[in-house]
């Protein structure tokens, strides 16, 4: 058979005891591990994949063989899946070697490595779908948006949901929330294997830009002009001080900007640059019309919005 040999995997419920009876040696790091050469190979493994072992023996070329080689293990009536790597598919059999069976569908390959722009561009799409508009999946206001209030501790609302959706584009593994340094807690830490070459990781410092807070719009109260320029100053100072702690290359301070008016901050800008900070602005509408007539402002002046990635 040419081309790459499938792999299986067969559920244990008995880890411990089941690789010294077969004579099993523990793959350390199998989930992390996006280069190993599984082709061919029968695996055990508990029900989460924190331990798993590979079982002596030759590869096998076909599933037919990974079959007759179950059944001389005395593997035949346990769970297990045989991933065909020349097929893109999965056989599942959830009653053994003689049980009923289905076969899905997989993506290969390994997860993406993004250069810079792919990052943001990233990034930005996570903004059009979660805080861009009212209308996206994550609710940031209290009351009406016309109000301008955000909920409470969005930020954190903010860094976990893009830490997922990074994770899903590169591997939940090289990403992390809060990641803990000498001097504070990363917000999003993209791990350098996430990375092209030569970019090394990358530390994401969340900022929320705001015009007013309180509990409700009859309680609440204005925010100063230079308060929220402290706030993202104080942004940049993190973000020069977390790229040190973890030897990033990148470092980036985002504002998600729920401020009435959608206007830059020159002073937080020029202080981003002299640190070699990368300063992004996304503002978060009202509504999807008052986002649809800035975008085609935008377009009209030949510009792009706040964060926008061409």
């Amino acid at each position: 058979m040419a081309g790459p040999k499938p792999a299986a995997i067969v559920l244990s419920r008995a880890i411990t005891q089941d690789i010294e009876r077969l004579g099993g040696e523990i793959v350390h790091y199998f989930t992390a591990t996006h280069d190993l050469d599984v082709g061919g190979r029968i695996y055990i493994a508990n029900d989460d994949l924190t331990i798993v072992a590979v079982l002596p023996g030759k590869k096998q070329a076909h599933p037919s063989g990974v079959a007759k080689r179950l059944i001389e293990l005395g593997l035949d009536k346990a769970a297990h899946s045989i991933l065909r790597l020349d097929r893109g598919e999965m056989i599942l059999s959830r009653d053994g070697v003689l049980g009923s069976n289905s076969c899905v569908k997989v993506e290969l390959g390994a997860p993406a490595r993004l250069s810079q722009i792919q990052l943001e561009r990233q990034i930005w799409e996570f903004h059009r779908k979660f805080t861009q508009t009212p209308s996206g999946f994550l609710l940031c206001w209290k009351g009406s948006p016309k109000d301008r209030l955000t909920i409470e501790q969005l930020e954190r609302q903010v860094s976990g949901l893009l830490a997922f959706y990074l994770g899903r584009e590169v591997g939940f593994d090289l990403v992390s929330m809060e990641n803990y340094t000498p001097h504070g807690r990363v917000d999003v830490k993209v791990s350098g294997p996430a990375m092209l070459a030569g970019i090394g990781p990358c530390a994401l410092e969340l900022k929320v830009l705001r015009s007013r807070e309180g509990a409700t719009k009859a309680k609440s109260t204005s925010v100063s002009v230079a308060a929220m320029i402290k706030h993202a100053s104080d942004g940049v100072q993190q973000a020069v001080e977390y790229r040190k702690d973890i030897g990033a290359t990148l470092a980036y301070l985002c504002c998600f900007d729920a401020r009435s008016n959608d206007e830059d901050q020159p002073a937080v800008q020029k202080l981003a640059d002299a640190n070699n900070i990368l300063l992004r602005r996304y503002f978060m509408y009202e509504s999807p019309a008052a986002h649809r007539a800035a975008a085609a402002a935008a377009a009209k002046a030949g510009t792009l919005l706040a964060g926008e990635v061409a």
